[in-house]
């Protein structure tokens, strides 16, 4: 059986849409399903953020050891650690990458996106080739648009009211829309298959890149149904129905690696879309192995 058939067979009788893109990085042996359709990235679009970071590291505008204060009013709910801590604290921009990706964590990722630049995080996707890939919104931005606000500055009524997650269905966060933060499975393998093969900034940065995507610590997903032998540097993201990972694989006994994103919606509930993942995950990485 051909791993499109494979792939065909893990999603024939699931409730979610799912997007896959999967390559075998050193075979070229490549699979895909709805790769060029748009789907919401949620917190996958973390991983753009981190390539654009790295490529202004590398350009020596911005470090990865200064130190960003960390005020009341940069609180932004949902996942992460630093919204729990103590306010008035200084970390590095290396600590905002860190905690970016492996908790998801959402005050550090808007931290970095003031330090980088929306419009610059998706014209950097530009030059890379990566015509799909729509950024906009900051975490907070999202997060406000979810519960039907026009997004503005912070304060702590407007806090409380993206607390409540009352859910507008009909906001633009919930529609692949290239005015959403959206892009297409294959955009998003791209990229990380970009980084794996050191094919961009530098071989130190992919380095530094993949360093962080190896320590997630949501592991529910592409990793879940794999061996411990198999190392995966991923980065998920959920919100709502959608439900996504995005990642490199690493098999043992010399059998490479394969690049895969997984991009879904209208997921019943998130453990179904991460059983569907892990499936599709293993799936692929069963082909592979048996090559």
């Amino acid at each position: 059986m051909s791993l499109q058939q494979k792939l065909e067979d893990v999603v024939r009788d699931v409730s979610g849409t799912f997007g896959v893109s999967v390559k075998h990085l050193q075979t070229g042996e490549a699979a895909s399903m709805n790769e060029d359709q748009l789907f919401q990235l949620a917190s996958t679009f973390k991983i753009p953020i981190l390539a654009a970071l790295y490529r202004d590291v590398e350009a020596g505008r911005l470090s990865l050891e200064q130190r960003v204060k960390i005020n009341e009013e940069d609180q932004v709910p949902g996942s992460g650690v630093l919204q729990e801590l103590h306010m008035g604290m200084e970390v590095t921009v290396k600590d905002l990458a860190m905690l970016m990706i492996i908790v998801s964590d959402n005050l550090a990722t808007d931290q970095l996106l003031k330090l980088v630049g929306t419009e610059r995080v998706a014209a950097y996707m530009r030059e890379l080739g990566l015509e799909q890939t729509h950024i906009h919104h900051s975490c907070w931005d999202l997060l406000s648009l979810s519960v039907g606000m026009v997004p503005q500055a912070y304060s702590r009524e407007t806090l409380e009211q993206i607390l409540a997650w009352e859910f507008d269905p009909d906001s633009i966060v919930f529609q692949a829309d290239p005015r959403n933060n959206a892009a297409t499975p294959a955009d998003m393998a791209r990229l990380v298959e970009m980084i794996a093969t050191k094919q961009v900034i530098s071989e130190s940065a992919c380095g530094g890149m993949l360093d962080i995507l190896f320590r997630q610590q949501f592991n529910s997903r592409l990793p879940y149904m794999l061996p411990d032998k198999a190392k995966v540097a991923h980065k998920t993201g959920t919100l709502g129905g959608v439900v996504n990972d995005v990642g490199i694989v690493y098999m043992p006994d010399n059998k490479g690696a394969f690049s895969i994103a997984v991009l879904s919606k209208d997921n019943p509930t998130m453990e179904e879309g991460e059983r569907t993942i892990g499936r599709l995950s293993r799936a692929a990485y069963d082909h592979f192995m048996n090559s």
